[in-house]
């Protein structure tokens, strides 16, 4: 997926889908399934950073998405 991409499919949500929880959901090769509430992402970067809980990343995290977060507000959107 491209940022274009992501930024026109978040645009188009309906009202509904805009509040709420996400949950990251990640499937190994092995068929394993981890999901995470530790979910940001770095459009510098062009990452999404998914941390499992329990890792030493999982509070670091979301504590640097709250960080982007108000970034974005200081810019004035």
């Amino acid at each position: 997926m491209r940022k274009e991409e992501l930024i026109a499919l978040i645009k188009a949500l309906p009202t509904e889908d805009t509040k709420g929880e996400i949950v990251g959901i990640f499937y190994n090769r092995h068929g394993e399934v981890y999901t995470t509430d530790s979910i940001r992402i770095d459009m510098d970067g062009g990452r999404i950073i998914l941390a499992q809980q329990g890792s030493g990343y999982h509070e670091l995290n979301k504590k640097n998405w709250k960080q982007e977060l108000k970034f974005y507000e200081i810019q004035g959107h």
